[in-house]
């Protein structure tokens, strides 16, 4: 809700959908909660109407390596073109067993029913790659039961399960609560968790200290290292520059706090941390990073988006200006140093009109000069073809009608010395005895 506040401002509507239809294999259309690789599917898909989504940490990192399938690598291709604005908080990866069943590495669990989350869930493709790299797999090694463990952890209790994979954030209250229930017990990674962080880039090490849950009874008793993934908000790669930074500004602008809902501080939470660009496993637009380094909005987006808005102009608009801005101000820029030469331009063009008139004025003022001479210095045929030379170069003439005066001016002093040159008594010539 938060996000879809900040983006208001800017005349920008968040439509949050929680579910999508979703063609099965048999071609039945369902609908699918958006997570997990449903998400993933629907960013990759041009008809889903799904541009951004939350995904968890290592889902997509999950997909290659020595452990994937060709098949998982094909799709690890196509979402690690995906964008991501950045990672916002932590999801620890907790492995829950039964108090009577002694668990020190995932290992250990050859040979149990797990529970690994529902079948589209995010965490339950996370825990099939970290339990296939310790070669526990499916129907080979262990019984994988596809569902969540809830807040009583009731499937371990009544034994149904051994173990449970929940990757959730620390203050929800499903965790807060299954860290309460007797005769359960929470996985250390202490001995290999720099293995895991080196292994698969996308986790990182957390350790919840003793007592941090509690004090009475002492909750954790002992300090316990887990494994954790960073939610990341992943957008697709065609999405306009104008909104990945809007969209950056509002995660940026609006972190998750570090009290949950009962004002409690949440677990692993360290101010500054997050949301952060350093993301592992896709890359981070120019414009989500430029907002990281200075935590402002582009000029434009910043002051031109929310008039804009105020004024009922699309964003569509803005989002343009803001993409082509630099070109726009060159072409401004470019203008305001021709407009003063642009007044000169019907000068110019004047100019150019009469200077083609002058000439063959000129022209004509030769052959008048001929005629001033003296009848018997001039040969009048040859200033009779150049007057015909003259005219037939000056009818060629096109000028626009504005101009159609000084032509007709030319043509009429044209016809006027032809007619001197008639009136002219012509030279006698001798016969040579």
């Amino acid at each position: 809700q938060r996000y879809k506040d900040d983006l208001a401002k800017f005349g920008v509507n968040l439509i949050v959908r929680q579910n999508i239809p979703f063609k099965e294999k048999d071609g039945r259309a369902t609908m699918r909660p958006l997570e997990g690789r449903v998400t993933l599917r629907a960013l990759v898909d041009d008809e889903s109407g799904i541009t951004a989504g939350f995904v968890k940490g290592d889902l997509v990192g999950s997909l290659q390596g020595c452990l994937a399938t060709e098949k998982q690598k094909d799709r690890h291709a196509e979402y690690s073109k995906l964008y991501s604005v950045g990672r916002l908080f932590h999801e620890p990866i907790w492995v829950f067993t039964r108090g009577d069943t002694p668990i020190s590495t995932l290992r250990d669990l050859k040979g149990k029913r797990i529970m690994i989350g529902t079948r589209d869930s995010g965490a339950r493709g996370v825990a099939r790659q970290l339990l296939k790299a310790n070669g526990v797999i499916e129907k080979e090694t262990a019984t994988f039961i596809d569902q969540d463990l809830a807040a009583d952890a009731g499937p371990l209790l009544s034994g149904a399960a051994d173990a449970a994979i929940v990757i959730v954030a620390a203050d929800t209250e499903k965790i807060q609560e299954l860290l309460r229930v007797p005769d359960i017990r929470l996985m250390d990674f202490a001995r290999e968790a720099e293995a895991y962080t080196n292994r698969f880039p996308a986790l990182s090490k957390v350790v919840l200290r003793q007592g941090a849950v509690d004090f009475d009874p002492l909750v954790p008793t002992e300090d316990i290292t887990l494994l954790s993934t960073a939610v990341a908000l992943v957008v697709r790669p065609d999405m306009q520059s104008a909104l990945i930074s809007l969209l950056t500004h509002a995660v940026v602008h609006n972190p998750k706090s570090g009290f949950d809902k009962k004002g409690d501080p949440v677990l692993f939470y360290r101010p500054g941390e997050f949301p952060t660009a350093n993301d592992p496993e896709f890359e981070v637009p120019n414009a989500a990073r430029i907002l990281y380094r200075s935590g402002e909005l582009p000029v434009v987006l910043k002051s031109l988006a929310p008039k804009a808005h105020n004024l009922g102009v699309p964003f569509s608009y803005t989002a343009f200006v803001n993409e082509h801005w630099t070109t726009l101000v060159g072409v401004l820029g470019m203008l305001a140093l021709l407009l003063p030469l642009t007044r000169g331009l019907p000068g110019v063009y004047v100019w150019m009109v009469r200077r083609r008139l002058v000439y063959w004025y000129r022209q004509l003022k030769t052959l008048e000069r001929k005629l001033d001479n003296g009848a018997a210095k001039y040969d009048a045929a040859a200033v009779q073809a150049e007057f015909d030379r003259i005219d037939l170069h000056v009818r060629a003439i096109r000028l626009p009608p504005y101009y159609a005066n000084q032509l007709y001016d030319l043509r009429g002093h044209i016809d006027l010395v032809r007619q001197r040159l008639a009136l002219k008594p012509q030279p006698i010539r001798m016969a040579a005895e």
